[in-house]
């Protein structure tokens, strides 16, 4: 045999597969899909109710090319690691805010007597002050006041 003999030889056609498919009209459609986007969809017959049922039954022609499915696609799951960093990050924030809060509603509470008791120490410290030389501050006994 010659190269080209050979070579018609071994090139095969990829035969017809004729195949039902009965389902929802929705799974129907996905697997029709499937075909067509692989580019191996020949034919198709109208969809047709199956009597007294909600399924649908569709009758396709495509390629059997004889390679296997694609492979799928990997997704990387990142769902569990966002939830890992982000739950306890919310908690401390919210825990963080809370505290403020109630440290700002107790200063505000507590307002009044702070500003009191800073009164009153002014007042103490104004009148123990030394006015002068000899006078070391309330009731004198140098100078008389």
């Amino acid at each position: 045999m010659t190269r080209t003999q050979l070579a018609r030889n071994n090139t095969r056609r990829p035969a017809v597969v004729a195949r039902r498919i009965i389902g929802t009209p929705a799974e129907v459609a996905a697997s029709v899909a499937l075909v067509r986007d692989s580019g191996r969809l020949l034919s198709m017959t109208s969809p047709r109710q199956l009597s007294g049922d909600p399924r649908v039954t569709v009758t396709v022609r495509f390629l059997d090319t004889g390679r296997s499915a694609p492979a799928p696609v990997r997704r990387l799951r990142h769902g569990p690691l966002v939830a890992a960093i982000a739950v306890p990050a919310v908690g401390v924030i919210a825990a963080v805010g809370y505290l403020a809060a109630q440290l700002v509603q107790a200063i505000r509470a507590a307002f009044p007597l702070i500003a009191g008791g800073a009164l009153v120490l002014l007042v103490i410290a104004l009148l123990l002050r030394k006015s002068g030389r000899c006078c070391p501050g309330l009731h004198c006994p140098g100078c008389g006041h």
